[in-house]
Parts: structure tokens; C-alpha cells; sequence
């Protein structure tokens, strides 16, 4: 890895995990943690896409699920690449001890 890819990993991780992970160096396996951390966060942003936005006072609650499903369905076709932080983060936080370890290099 050459600086340049130490630093956005670095960047990266700091957004994930706060100021803690100022501390940790940037090496090969924290990167292949990094790229597990994301294809696993992968479902749960595909299922986020899904969630209709709240219905608002007066509205046929069926027209407005169908409008709604419909609406996201397109939407997903459109930014099929996006991963939400939640996801992330949940999926940050199930490795975090993977992450640390592997930042002490053991």
C-alpha cells in the first residue's frame, strides 16, 4: 500500500470508528478487514433501500405503500452501488475486535 492508500484507509476507519483509530496503522489486513466489512454491510444496505418514507396525515395508507414500494424499487435500480453508515457501523461494530488486532499485527 503505497501512502496515499494508507491515508484514505486511515480516513475511512477514523469515520467508522471515531478518533480511537488515529492510533492504528494502515496495513494489508486491515484493508482486507476493511473490504470484508464492507461486502458484509452489502445486504443490510440493500434491504435499507426498502423503507418507505413516513406516511403523511390524510393519505390512503395502501395507495401510498404501493407509490411508496414502487418509488424505492426505482430508486434502488438507479444507485445500486450505495452502502448506507448504518450498515456499516453495525458491521464495524461486530468486527471492531478483528480490527484492532489486526492493527497490532497479531
Amino acid at each position: 500500500m503505497d501512502i496515499y492508500n494508507r491515508e484514505h484507509l486511515k480516513e475511512f476507519l477514523v469515520a467508522l470508528f471515531g478518533t480511537q483509530a488515529n492510533s492504528r496503522h494502515p496495513n494489508e489486513e486491515l484493508f482486507n478487514l476493511t473490504y470484508k466489512l464492507v461486502a458484509e454491510s452489502g445486504e443490510c444496505s440493500e434491504a435499507m433501500r426498502y423503507i418507505p418514507e413516513p406516511l403523511a396525515p390524510g393519505k390512503a395508507p395502501f395507495k401510498w405503500l404501493k407509490k411508496e414500494v414502487r418509488s424505492k424499487f426505482l430508486k434502488t435500480l438507479q444507485e445500486n452501488k450505495e452502502q448506507y453508515v448504518i450498515c456499516l457501523r453495525g458491521a464495524a461494530y461486530n468486527m471492531a475486535l478483528e480490527f484492532k488486532m489486526a492493527a497490532q499485527g497479531v
